[in-house]
Order: C-alpha cells, then structure tokens, then sequence
C-alpha cells in the first residue's frame, strides 16, 4: 500500500516469491548507506524500496519489512502502491543499468538480453521493446516546503532542493544538479488558479494575489516544481495554504 517517506515504513512489508539468490537482513546504516534495494513495479512505473529484515516464510517465499519509501526520487510511485503480482527486482551490485541519451527519451528501442560474452542474437537471447522515460533525469521534489506569514495578509514559500550527488556537501557550498528555476502552483479547490516562477527557493504569495485567487473562499494549496534541462517540470512537493 501507499506508506510514508524520509522515514522507515514499520506498517507495510513486501511478500515476494524470490528466484535465485536467497535476500539478506541488514543493519540499518549498511541500509542507509545504500544496501538491500529492490525496485518494485508500481502503477506505470517503478517504486525504489529499501528494507531492513528478510525473513523466510516458506519454499522462496520471503517476506521483507523495516522499509524506505520512495527512494532515489520515485515518491510518486509510492503513492500507487503495488498489486498482488507485481514484480520485484533486486538492484544488487551485479545488475547493469541500461544506458540511453536524452535524445531516445521517448522513442521504443529493441533491447536484448543474453549470456555475457555472446552476440546480441541467437539462442539464449530474449528480445523486447522498451521506450526509455528518462527517469534518471527527472528533478526530485523539493524538500521542507513551508509557507509562512509575510505580515501583511501574503505568505512566504520555501524549501530545499534536492540532489541526486553531494546535495549534502557540508564543507563547501551544496550542489544543485538541475537548473535553478521552479514553477509554483497555486490551486483553489483542486482547480489551478495561478502559476508563476522564480529562480532562487524562495516565493512571495503576496496578500492581493490571495484575494483575487480566494475571492469565492475554498481551500488552498501550493506545488512547487524543479526544471529539469532535458526532461521538464519534476515531481512536485504539496502544502495546505490555510
């Protein structure tokens, strides 16, 4: 089911049948480092799940719990959720990432699999068509949006942006792998009713904007997206305006 994110989810687990390599329980620094990652089909897409503890609970099937949701920017997918069936993928060191240019993003591509060391055709070779999305350089949501009081009727937004690579850099100034521009949603009730950008993480909703955007009343929320160069607008982070 859909659970939490930025913290460990204790309330939903994995059941997974498990072809070949037995999973191993880990403790929760080699987790937070990186370790026990398994990508898991959600919705049209793939959710990033990390666990702590597997457990054996018969003939390949185990069951994997202590999670962390969403990982490496797929909080989206989170939100779907995985039906009965789904496959799982353990992203153990020996699985290639499949490399493709921006320029192919969107375009179907014939991929083939096989034994190493053997030609890309003949027996033992398996044939599909896979149209890359470009995940990889989607921008991440922004993180800790606030919207606080101006003093005059307005709101102040901010937040922090991510980065997939030393967006924790504490010695030196911390890097932002995608352009500096966001675009901030402002919706009334569900329904869009402005949007407006900026190039720092920082954004005025000023008190006259408020009464044109809420003359009717309703509730108000706020999205702030990243731009990404050769991808577009990311996924966006949500916050109640009242």
């Amino acid at each position: 089911s859909p659970g939490v994110v930025h913290r460990w989810d204790e309330a939903n687990i994995l059941r997974v049948a498990v072809e070949g390599r037995a999973p191993e329980s880990a403790a929760e620094a080699a987790v937070l480092a990186g370790s026990n990652l398994v990508a898991v089909e959600a919705g049209d897409g793939w959710e990033l799940i990390q666990f702590r503890q597997a457990t054996l609970e018969g003939a390949g099937l185990w069951r994997l719990s202590g999670l962390l949701r969403g990982q490496q920017g797929t909080e989206a997918e989170r939100q779907a959720g995985a039906a009965r069936g789904a496959i799982v993928v353990f992203l153990n060191p020996g699985v290639a990432r499949a490399r493709f240019g921006r320029e192919e993003r969107g375009l179907p591509q014939i991929c083939r699999t096989g034994p190493s060391g053997q030609p890309p055709g003949g027996a033992g070779v398996a044939q599909t068509i896979f149209t890359p999305r470009g995940l990889h350089h989607r921008p991440w949501r922004p993180a800790g949006l606030t919207a606080r009081d101006d003093g005059d009727g307005g709101l102040v937004l901010s937040w922090a942006p991510r980065a997939r690579l030393y967006g924790d850099n504490w010695e030196s100034e911390t890097a932002v792998g995608d352009a500096a521009r966001w675009r901030i949603d402002i919706l009334n009730d569900s329904v869009t009713v402005r949007t407006f950008e900026t190039l720092q993480p920082l954004a005025i909703y000023a008190a006259a904007m408020r009464a044109v955007d809420f003359a009717d009343a309703g509730v108000g929320r706020a999205r702030v997206r990243q731009w990404g160069e050769g991808f577009g607008w990311g996924q966006p982070a949500e916050i109640a305006l009242d």
